[in-house]
């Protein structure tokens, strides 16, 4: 099957990290998630009449017209709408997220559910976060279940592959950030003080945070759990670690 160039380097992108990592670009699909990605478009690809299409040519934003089957090479979903755009990596670093005056962070350290990574992404940007970092070692951002789970909001707030925990953690002792890790032997998560600049640390979804992660943190919380089920998934406990910060903060 021949390839329009646009629709071939869409395909790398989609298969290969490396390609995504070379070039500072990546795919997203759906209506939404386009308009989502307005300023960063590169191009789109379309195989349907859908008005995101008719959108981006309006605003002078190349877009190519593929057949449903090339398509289809293309989508990672059942029931694809017909319409991903390729764009550029938003710019951003460990300095933006600082740059905060008051701070309220989010570190993933080896979260590997990509519905997880999005949906914690989707938590912080409703709270108004200052950002979220990945470790090293945590799923790939731009892995198309991540970006589908962030529902755009990978688009509004910094998120940053950050790379080792350690040398972030220093940042955060350096800058006076407090470091709360989720652990099951902690005290209620209400009962941390989150108001200040704060990060919230979430590890794993089956190991958790290691050992000497959480012995550099200034307190552990739980989410306790009176009833029979044997754990909450790691976006959920970030999500309610993240609420309790913004009721603290009023």
């Amino acid at each position: 099957m021949q390839l329009i160039p646009q629709a071939r380097e869409a395909l790398n992108l989609l298969e290969k990290k490396k390609a995504r990592e070379k070039e500072k670009r990546f795919v997203v699909e759906g209506e939404h998630l386009v308009y989502e990605a307005a300023e960063d478009i590169i191009y789109v690809l379309y195989s349907a009449e859908l008005p995101a299409a008719a959108w981006a040519k309006k605003k002078g934003i190349p877009a190519y017209k593929v057949s449903k089957k090339v398509f289809e090479l293309l989508t990672s979903v059942e029931t694809p709408q017909g319409v991903l755009a390729v764009v550029k990596k938003p710019e951003y670093s460990l300095n933006d997220v600082l740059a905060n005056a008051n701070p309220l962070i989010v570190l993933c350290v080896g979260i590997q559910d990509p519905g997880n990574l999005g949906t914690i992404i989707r938590s912080a940007d409703a709270v108004s976060a200052a950002g979220v970092l990945l470790s090293k070692g945590t799923v790939d951002l731009y892995n198309q279940k991540v970006i589908r789970s962030t529902m755009g909001s990978l688009f509004h707030l910094p998120v940053v592959e950050a790379g080792e925990v350690k040398e972030i953690i220093k940042e955060f002792k350096d800058k006076g950030i407090k470091l709360v890790a989720a652990d099951a032997e902690g005290k209620n998560y209400w009962q941390s003080v989150l108001s200040g600049p704060s990060a919230i640390l979430i590890g794993n979804e089956g190991a958790g945070l290691p050992d000497e992660i959480l012995k550099q943190c200034d307190e552990t919380v739980k989410i306790p759990m009176p009833g029979k089920a044997e754990s909450l998934n790691a976006a959920m406990a970030a999500s309610l670690i993240m609420y309790e910060a913004l009721r603290q903060r009023g």
